[in-house]
């Protein structure tokens, strides 16, 4: 049976978690998609977002996220959603209390996806999410976009994969539908009498998130393999140069990646200063005895300067959390051109 390609219209995409924006720097590599609002409660990774995507409405909270709210800063349709939630709850150097934890957001991801109900998702985490609670987690993360009527492929991707020094391994979740419900417009949605939540959440929004948090509980203790309904199926995915970590770097088959997204980065007025304020200066500390002892205009500029030190130094550590925390774009960027491979056919 041949497969018929489909002309691949360009996506309109909300980033949720979007920390410094390295999700969309991946599609932006990749081409064809659009990311019209970022969702970022981090002030410091909001003023990079800024710097970067000026023209790209920012809302702070996710519990914010709703068809009302996203209409209000001028966003009317979406395609898909990717989501770079946070691995607290999930990741080895933690208590891994996954459900239990308050920054697991996984509930307040499926209530924004069963009231935008976009055409696909995809969801970056790290390996530990495939473990925790006994696996019961992630399985029950699987059952919840089947019972929203998606196929999911996943699979680990390694930055190593793609040319980067560092290991840093990645679970990534591919969910998508080809359901006519998931095609139909905003407006139709906007105008089909859907009662809309409040900006703060509302009931709505919260009965959406219950519903689905008590979904993802009830699968955590039923402890059983999830019911594939319709035509969905599970698979994992892998990569040609998975099996060559070792010879994978960006001088060989990937320098098209870091070219591609260097030339972008480098278009962006005003990036350079921000990325060479990453250097933290020198600075001779002086003992209290030694200021004590300099004239008085000296002892108000030393004191000025080195509040002005300090204040570099917690931009940088900042901008190492910011990084500790990001998505290698080019990472991203194989998800996407595999997104687009399933979204053509």
């Amino acid at each position: 049976m041949i497969q018929q390609i489909t002309p691949f219209k360009t996506q309109k995409v909300l980033d949720l978690c979007s920390g410094i924006g390295g999700f969309t720097l991946g599609h932006l590599i990749s081409g064809g998609f659009e990311t019209i609002a970022f969702c970022e409660i981090n002030q410091y990774c909001q003023q990079v977002l800024n710097l970067r995507f000026p023209h790209i409405p920012i809302i702070s909270d996710i519990h914010d996220i709703t068809v009302e709210s996203l209409c209000r800063v001028g966003v009317k349709e979406i395609d898909g959603i990717i989501a770079g939630l946070p691995c607290p709850p999930f990741s080895l150097a933690g208590k891994r209390q996954a459900s239990k934890d308050s920054r697991n957001l996984f509930g307040e991801f499926f209530r924004i996806i069963c009231e935008i109900r976009p055409d696909w998702a995809i969801v970056e985490n790290v390996p530990g999410l495939l473990t925790a609670e006994g696996s019961e987690f992630f399985r029950a993360v699987l059952w919840e976009f089947a019972s929203l009527g998606f196929d999911v492929e996943w699979g680990i991707v390694s930055a190593v994969s793609v040319g980067a020094v560092h290991k840093r391994e990645r679970v990534w979740i591919i969910a998508h539908s080809q359901s006519p419900r998931r095609g139909t417009s905003w407006s139709q949605y906007t105008q089909s009498g859907t009662n809309l939540a409040s900006v703060g959440g509302g009931d709505n929004a919260h009965t959406n998130q219950n519903r689905c948090q008590q979904q993802l509980q009830e699968t955590n203790l039923m402890r059983q393999k999830p019911l594939l309904r319709g035509g969905q199926h599970f698979k994992s995915f892998s990569f040609d140069f998975a099996q060559d970590k070792s010879q994978s770097t960006f001088c060989q088959r990937h320098h098209g990646l870091s070219q591609r997204l260097g030339r972008y980065l480098m278009g962006q007025s005003d990036l350079d200063r921000w990325l060479c304020a990453a250097t933290v200066p020198s600075f001779s500390r002086l003992t209290r005895r030694e200021v004590a002892a300099l004239p008085a205009d000296s002892q108000k500029e030393y004191c000025q300067l080195y509040a002005e030190y300090q204040s570099l130094r917690r931009q940088h550590k900042q901008q190492l959390m910011a990084l500790g925390n990001a998505i290698v774009p080019q990472c991203a960027a194989l998800i996407f051109d595999r997104l687009k491979q399933i979204l053509s056919q």
